[in-house]
């Protein structure tokens, strides 16, 4: 169970709001219709906040988090297509505005390569709404919004996902991606009725404390406890973060924990004042399980 506390919290469907400061439930948006289809060498599936993929033996996967408020450019998606990735794990960062939005939807879908967008803290569901209604039905084949998905299945392995960040902290108004207690509690509650899984990876914007990879000068932790909270529930032995950006590529105490790395242009700097590098994070999945690649 979820211990967090949030005073101030008045909730609707949707809406929330903590100390004052509203924000939108983003994982409790309508999950994608239930499908199946063909997507490059994927079959995809979905059914009851779950995307099931029938993957060959060995599938490369690509994740990162999007630019700062500009769309991909073309050194940017060749970096991607460089890195020859079987799925695409987008963490946050479509865009700040709809035109923003939809060009890197439509940049992606063009690659051809199934592409799942969790939000991150600072998107809006206003924003990434309107840019995904504006995608043709062969785009929404590559590129999914898995914000309102609990899991990726992969095999016998699942991939737990969270959009949004704990509370409104992130959020840069009514719109934007926060999660309530009950957000979490559904999240949990997900993953104990699921069928059981060989491994079991967090895959959120907002990295969890306690593993490491979100620890600020004097070794200040700067990750979620709740987030660690639901780690601990849906037993993760690691994940794929994009928040604090600060840590980009620092891995924690498991092999597969990870804050991945910002394609595209970058809008912030480590406390020496160097530019984090622009990148993406590469992984290979298999039967064994998730491993980093160079």
């Amino acid at each position: 169970m979820v211990l967090v506390t949030l005073a101030g919290c008045r909730c609707t469907r949707l809406g929330d709001e903590i100390e004052g400061q509203p924000f939108t439930r983003c994982s409790a948006i309508d999950a994608p219709s239930e499908r199946t289809w063909q997507a490059g060498a994927l079959s995809l599936s979905v059914s009851e906040r779950v995307l099931s993929l029938r993957a060959p033996s060995t599938l490369r996967i690509a994740a990162f988090t999007g630019p700062v408020g500009t769309a991909l450019e073309p050194d940017d998606l060749a970096r991607l297509t460089q890195a020859q990735p079987g799925l695409v794990l987008y963490l946050g960062g479509l865009g700040d505005d709809e035109a923003t939005a939809t060009a890197n939807l439509r940049a992606l879908a063009r690659l051809r390569v199934p592409t799942l967008f969790v939000a991150g803290g600072a998107d809006r569901k206003s924003v990434f709404d309107a840019a995904f209604g504006a995608l043709g039905d062969e785009e929404r084949d590559y590129v999914l919004q898995a914000s309102g998905l609990r899991e990726l299945r992969i095999g016998s392995d699942r991939f737990v996902l969270v959009a949004g960040a704990v509370g409104a902290r992130y959020a840069i108004d009514a719109q934007g991606c926060g999660l309530s207690p009950r957000d979490l509690e559904a999240i949990e509650e997900a993953a104990r009725e699921s069928p059981a899984s060989a491994h079991t990876w967090l895959v959120s914007w907002q990295a969890p404390a306690g593993w490491g990879v979100a620890r600020g000068a004097g070794d200040v932790e700067l990750g979620s406890p709740a987030l660690q909270a639901v780690a601990t529930a849906v037993g993760a032995e690691g994940g794929l973060f994009a928040y604090p950006e600060v840590q980009v590529d620092r891995s924690g105490s498991s092999p597969v924990t990870r804050v991945v790395p910002r394609l595209g242009r970058v809008g912030s700097r480590r406390a020496d004042g160097s530019l984090l590098p622009a990148g993406i994070a590469t992984f290979v999945w298999t039967a064994q399980g998730l491993t980093p690649t160079p």
